[in-house]
């Protein structure tokens, strides 16, 4: 049976291994909250991308519209 040294060996070998994990958690806690929000981030791009085509292919109707109607005189 092992002694109370052994014991209390194996017992900070488990703690030390615990706190490990914990910090190991908290490392991939905080990376996924940074992708989470460099994800939101190029979403937020995308929406204005997409926003600002639309806008230049609505001019660009308006462009072909006026330039029809000029070429039609």
């Amino acid at each position: 049976m092992p002694g109370l040294a052994e014991l209390r060996a194996d017992y900070r070998a488990v703690l030390t291994a615990v706190n490990a994990l914990g910090e190991n958690q908290r490392e991939h806690v905080e990376r996924l909250r940074t992708l989470s929000q460099q994800q939101a981030d190029t979403n937020t791009r995308v929406r204005t991308i997409d926003d600002r085509t639309r806008s230049i292919e609505e001019s660009l109707a308006e462009v072909k519209d006026l330039l029809v109607r000029a070429l039609d005189r």
